[in-house]
């Protein structure tokens, strides 16, 4: 009897030792993760970038693809970090693999509306600095078509669903996208780049561009309908609190 009691005491831990070295291992890097991000995010609230990118990173190293909308979340607040560290390529990049990802389209909607919209107003400046540069026009055409794009699908989907104010929101944002394409080189050296945009200026972004063409290649349509003009109606103000159009 002893014997059994013996055994029976040595065998409790067991349960707690195999969840500690199976599915433990994952909450206890969640719960670590999570510390980081909130890290992150108040570096990314005082506009410390670098410092943000770093907290961002080693999150997505402890996430790593246990929980896909995390990582994605995470993926995207690195996109976010490097745009605003006027790393446009990698911006770029980031942005186009997240959106373009299988998996994507069963992301939590509200995920997938904020990875669209910075992929739209990432392609929308990256266009008007190419347009600036003197970029070929089939370079700063592919970035433009591709902001107006996630706009428009941003804006029939938001309308769709009831989301008044914010689908009103974003056609401000394809009204200005479609704008782009439409004004003269003349007209555009006329407006001032806002602030958003001066993060990818000053680094050759044309050449860069240029150089690796042939690796890039062009991007698919986003959705369906992709040709016409914007809906009535949409807005005039380029984005809300920047200047210009």
């Amino acid at each position: 009897m002893k014997r059994w009691l013996l055994l029976l005491w040595l065998l409790v831990p067991l349960p707690v030792i195999v969840w500690h070295f199976g599915p433990g291992q994952k909450w206890l890097a969640r719960d670590h993760a999570h510390a980081l991000l909130k890290r992150a995010e108040a570096a990314e609230a005082q506009g410390d970038w670098p410092a943000a990118e770093t907290w961002f990173r080693a999150a997505a190293d402890k996430v790593g693809n246990s929980d896909p909308a995390l990582r994605t979340r995470l993926d995207l607040a690195l996109v976010r970090a490097r745009y605003h560290q006027g790393s446009a390529l990698d911006a770029i990049d980031g942005v186009n693999r997240i959106v373009t990802d299988a998996r994507f389209p069963h992301l939590p909607a509200a995920l997938q509306r904020e990875a669209r919209e910075l992929a739209g107003r990432i392609h929308y400046y990256a266009a008007w600095v190419l347009r600036l540069e003197g970029a070929q026009r089939d370079l700063w055409l592919e970035e433009a078509e591709l902001a107006r794009q996630n706009f428009r699908l941003l804006t029939e989907s938001s309308l769709a669903a009831g989301a008044l104010a914010y689908g009103q929101i974003q056609q401000t944002n394809l009204e200005s996208a479609v704008r782009l394409q439409r004004l003269s080189l003349t007209e555009l050296m006329a407006r001032p780049l806002p602030e958003e945009g001066q993060n990818l200026a000053n680094q050759g972004l044309s050449e860069q561009m240029a150089r690796r063409r042939g690796q890039r290649g062009n991007q698919p349509g986003i959705g369906d309908n992709e040709d016409g003009e914007p809906a009535e109606g949409a807005g005039t103000t380029r984005f809300p609190g920047g200047p210009g159009s």
